[in-house]
């Protein structure tokens, strides 16, 4: 099962760009705290967010094909997959319809889309869609449409009545009769168009979807499983007859509007020239299409009892471990593979720390005297800018680019030096156009001539407070250092960092507008493995709420993973905070409702594997060798070839091949363990694991243990490097290697009078057989050293200092022994030590977890007014200590960036009154 981690910041503080993001004692204090608890939660399966899907056979060749009925008998609707679906987007496509009445509304002749539960084989009843939360939007989703076309209401006044003459609902006090819904437990649900199950933010709904001048058009939809779509419960788990257990299958539910009103009478007669009715009133749910829709279980699908064994690392290999997960725990030995999402460097840290478990990442851990890590490539797929644009004609249009209004658009090609622009606030609409520091830059990607120079189907359009930047992960990763690297490679790119503008120096161009860098980020260092947000502009509302200003973090928040970015962008919904709620405790921004649709314009940078997964498109880059690439599969085997070798078998991405058809940002991401540090039967259950994904792992499709779309099946050389890697895990597994002597070392120096905690020496570690802190020890004088060990089954992150080859204990203040020292590994090899810590505080984390939770509420609308002045103090205070703590045996940073795979959570955008 994929676990869950949430991060102890959820949003980093707007910083100066050449004074790193100043929380190392914190990000020390949280990462320790994260690394304790980490084995337990790799292990105990997906906590708080609801059950993780699984995969079963049978979803490839599920497309359906079904026709109307009546006045629509020519229009045939395909839908792309109806099998095997999970939380992802499908593809729905149709023929034979009626061109859509005008290019910039939905006058009439359109498809109105929704998901619904229902038990009866011939389909669902109105009161089982979700459909109606779209309408918070406005009338007609903003004038689009008629004025009850995405609501439930079904009373439209005295001129305009059903002519199926069924009974209303009862009417609400003021007046108004909604179709009600009805939820898949029963659950009690207040009348209206949306309610406690789903609304603007978060249902599925595709209230208008356009039909072209061909008769043809497509939508991509999102089939939303019980975590998403609770009153729907579609995916949950229900045992059929045989005593096999399946996912409840629901229902993909089209009504196709034609040119009549509810009574027989046209569109042209009605308010607007429109057609004003929903289409849950019984003579528009006639002519309904149903479609079957079958889900994966949602909840435990693997036996009861079997061993269990952690994974954990990086979001690259998520999707195909989760893919896998199911298959492989019917195989073998049956044992249960959990996995759990963390940042690169924490998964090389839990590498060397004595319980390494098997872990996912891109680049190898720092080598080791003792420890010997075998790493087996186990998935290719690359980093994207994946995009959900659809076409918005400007007001000078000619009307051959009127007539594709709506349309989703399918290409977009960017240079270095154009994802650096939108990744360094530098169009106004990625920052403010209220800030001097880009009033001089275009609006965003449809106002730049060098993005209209590699993209000319984009004249004509305009996209007004869009595509001015791209929603990025919040997490530390190796994948946003490779997109860095890619970046500062390009001379051109480097040049724009710089300060010299797009159309000067060596690599400007004359017609270009004469784009300039942000000054914030003028001279950035790269690589950097974050996105920074370094503007420190703020809009000001000195009569609304003077003390609240609109900040980058508002405007332009961060994703919490590469997951929840795509999902976003598959919805067009940029993440953005920017109505002030003056009714909430205490007043704050509230979240944006999604673009409306036809005029949804979103860029996320995200993994090709979750890109397919939501139905993104994804952007062509230019590589080094002057070609623009997709990656698709062969481009992503042709970067693996141009790979530089590395040491332990690791190659490395290298940026400047020259191959055209090699995709530059092409990720292979490793599975590694020590097989020393192993017992026999964890070594039998991962070389299993790496054999499997050698073979039928690297199967695409969508069926159990299958790959993935997205991945790019591993050539067979790096098939055989996993399945040696395999061998050798499992047959060396607990075999220590001969420690080699090591030169005698001075005896510790005892702790200064007054002193807490251990001796330098001593260790603190974790019993859970999972990586823990490193207990340190803190003499009087403030200055501190960290030992490396582990308590019985768990292992430290090794320290700064070589460890003694004998074992070492650690007392603290008042003479209480801490927990036993390992023999052998020297600690010099970890990325940092941790802070101090007591073993004993660990049973207080529930309270300081909701002690923090409650400050950081509290406090957090004030930071982006106090902060800043608060970070320049300290920034001048460490200046003046003059790095004494870091020479002083300080303790040095540890990854504490901890990543989620964050599933929707709470909604916090509360819609108007509907009465």
């Amino acid at each position: 099962m994929r676990t869950p981690f949430r991060t102890a910041f959820r949003t980093p503080l707007r910083t100066s760009l050449r004074a790193p993001f100043p929380k190392r004692r914190i990000r020390l204090l949280f990462g320790a705290l994260c690394l304790v608890l980490l084995p337990v939660v790799a292990t105990s399966g997906p906590g708080g967010l609801g059950p993780q899907t699984a995969y079963a056979a049978g979803g490839e060749g599920s497309e359906v094909t079904v026709s109307g009925t009546g006045e629509f008998a020519d229009l045939k609707v395909t839908v792309g997959q109806t099998r095997n679906l999970v939380g992802q987007v499908v593809k729905i496509s149709w023929t034979g319809g009626k061109p859509t009445v005008s290019d910039t509304a939905y006058s009439a002749d359109y498809l109105q889309i929704m998901q619904c539960w229902g038990d009866e084989p011939t389909g669902p009843g109105t009161d089982q869609c979700q459909f109606g939360g779209s309408s918070a939007l406005g009338a007609g989703a903003g004038n689009q449409a008629g004025a009850y076309t995405n609501t439930r209401q079904l009373n439209y006044g005295a001129n305009l009545r059903d002519s199926e003459h069924e009974p209303l609902p009862p009417p609400t006090p003021s007046g108004i009769s909604y179709a009600p819904f009805r939820t898949v437990g029963g659950d009690p649900v207040s009348p209206g168009n949306w309610n406690e199950f789903y609304d603007v933010n978060s249902t599925n709904e595709v209230p208008y979807a356009r039909t072209n001048a061909r008769g043809a058009g497509e939508v991509w939809f999102e089939t939303q499983t019980a975590v998403e779509a609770p009153g729907l419960g579609c995916g949950s788990a229900v045992t059929g007859s045989g005593g096999a257990v399946g996912g409840r299958g629901c229902w993909l539910v089209i009504v196709p509007r034609g040119e009549k009103e509810v009574d027989g009478s046209p569109y042209t007669g009605q308010s607007g020239g429109q057609l004003q009715s929903s289409p849950l009133s019984p003579a528009n749910w006639k002519q309904r299409i149903v479609v079957p829709l079958g889900f994966e279980p949602l909840g435990s699908y693997c036996p009861i009892g079997a061993e269990e064994r952690g994974t954990l690392g990086s979001e690259m290999a998520a999707e195909a471990v989760t893919r896998w997960q199911p298959a492989l725990c019917q195989t073998g030995g049956k044992a249960i593979y959990g996995y759990a999402q963390v940042p690169d460097e924490t998964a090389r840290v839990k590498l060397l720390s004595g319980t390494p478990g098997l872990v996912f990442l891109g680049r190898p851990a720092p080598a080791d005297p003792v420890r010997k890590p075998v790493y087996a490539p186990v998935a290719l797929s690359g980093i994207t800018i994946g995009f959900f644009i659809e076409s918005q004609a400007g007001f000078q249009a000619p009307p051959e680019v009127k007539a594709r209004n709506g349309t989703r658009l399918g290409a977009l090609r960017l240079t270095p030096r154009l994802v650096a622009k939108l990744l360094t606030e530098s169009y106004q609409d990625g920052n403010s156009r209220f800030a001097e520091s880009t009033a001089k830059n275009p609006a965003n990607l449809g106002r730049d001539p060098e993005f209209m120079k590699h993209n000319p189907a984009y004249a004509g359009l305009d996209f007004g407070g869009k595509l001015g930047d791209a929603l990025v992960p919040q997490p530390l990763a190796d994948t946003t250092r490779q997109l860095w690297e890619w970046v500062g490679r390009d001379p051109a790119a480097r040049e724009f960092l710089d300060g010299t503008p797009d159309n000067a120096g060596a690599h400007g161009d004359a017609s270009y507008a004469g784009m300039a860098v942000n000054p914030n980020y003028r001279g950035l260092a790269l690589p950097l493995d974050t996105f920074p947000k370094s503007d420190p502009y703020c809009q000001p509302f000195p009569l609304e709420h003077p003390e609240s200003p609109l900040c980058i973090q508002d405007k332009h928040p961060y994703a919490t993973d590469m997951h929840a970015a795509a999902r976003a962008a598959s919805r067009g919904d940029t993440l953005a905070r920017t109505s002030w709620d003056a009714t909430a405790t205490p007043p704050t921004y509230k979240k944006d409702p999604p673009q409306l649709a036809g005029s949804r314009a979103v860029l996320a940078v995200t993994d090709t594997a979750t890109a397919d997964r939501y139905g993104l498109v994804r952007a062509e880059l230019l590589n080094a060798g002057g070609a623009f690439v997709a990656p698709e599969p062969a481009a992503l085997i042709a970067a693996a070839s141009a790979r530089k070798a590395g040491a332990d078998g690791v190659s490395s991405p290298d940026p400047a091949a020259a191959d055209p058809a090699a995709y530059p940002l092409t990720v292979l991401t490793y599975a590694a363990t020590v097989p020393a540090d192993l017992t026999e039967a964890e070594g039998r259950d991962y070389g299993a694991m790496l054999a499997y994904a050698a073979a039928r792992g690297q199967t695409p499709g969508v069926s159990a243990g299958s790959l993935p779309h997205g991945y790019a099946p591993l050539p067979e050389a790096l098939r055989a490097q996993t399945r040696a890697a395999a061998q050798k895990v499992s047959t060396e597994a607990g075999r220590k290697p001969t420690p080699e002597p090591s030169a005698p070392t001075a005896p510790a120096p005892a702790p200064a009078p007054g002193a807490a905690g251990g001796t330098p020496s001593g260790t603190g570690g974790s019993a859970t057989g999972g990586s823990g802190p490193a207990g340190t020890g803190t003499s009087g004088s403030g200055a501190s050293t960290a030992g490396a060990g582990s308590a019985a089954g768990g292992g430290a992150a090794p320290g700064p200092a070589a460890a003694s080859p004998g074992a070492s204990t650690a007392t603290g203040a008042g003479g209480a022994t801490g927990a036993t020292g390992t023999s052998g590994a020297p600690a010099a090899q970890a990325a940092g030590t941790t802070p101090d810590w007591v073993v004993g505080a660990i049973r207080n984390v529930l309270l300081i977890c909701l002690v923090v939770g409650a400050l950081a509420a509290f406090a957090g609308p004030m930071l982006p007014r106090f902060l800043p002045g608060a970070l320049l103090r300290l920034r001048s205070l460490r200046g003046a200590a003059g790095g004494a703590a870091a020479t002083s045996g300080g303790p040095a940073e540890l990854p504490a960036d901890w990543a989620t795979h964050k599933k929707t959570g709470p909604r916090d955008w509360t819609p108007p009154d509907q009465d």
